[in-house]
């Protein structure tokens, strides 16, 4: 038997090993990047949802009349109660330029909800004030959590 027969054929076969194993973990990390990527735009989705019905739910209620001063307070203290959660999920999920971002707007629509709670409606300066702050933050968030997705 010739050793360079047996010899090449080793390096034939490590060398395809080596080509295969490494094919496999390009694609492994390929497909969690890709899992990664479909997590944090579930989560962005969801935290800009969750805040998006927070505000439509604190316009309807300043817009009613008929509750006591404690029951405007509880009720909008209610309303904006899921944001926390979502607030947290994404702080866990989010790198740091998208975290400060929403972190930035949902303070500020919690600051609607201190508006309302506090009995003030859209004609209030404190109203106008605060939609200002929320569209712009709004805009940031959306644009650092698109940045975000594109870039990985």
């Amino acid at each position: 038997m010739q050793w360079t027969t047996l010899l090449a054929t080793l390096v034939g076969a490590a060398i395809a090993m080596g080509t295969s194993l490494g094919v496999q973990a390009r694609k492994d990390r390929h497909e969690l990047a890709a899992e990664w990527r479909q997590i944090r735009r579930d989560m962005y989705m969801t935290f800009l949802s969750v805040l998006a019905r927070s505000r439509s739910e604190l316009l309807a209620l300043s817009k009613k009349k008929d509750l006591t001063e404690a029951e405007l307070d509880e009720t909008a203290r209610q309303v904006f109660a899921s944001c926390y959660e979502q607030r947290h999920h994404l702080e866990v999920v989010a790198p740091p330029a998208v975290t400060n971002a929403a972190l930035a707007y949902f303070r500020t629509v919690r600051g609607l909800r201190n508006v309302v709670a506090a009995g003030n409606g859209v004609t209030d300066p404190e109203w106008k004030a605060n939609a200002g702050q929320i569209k712009h933050t709004l805009e940031t968030v959306q644009a650092a959590m698109r940045d975000d997705l594109q870039r990985r």
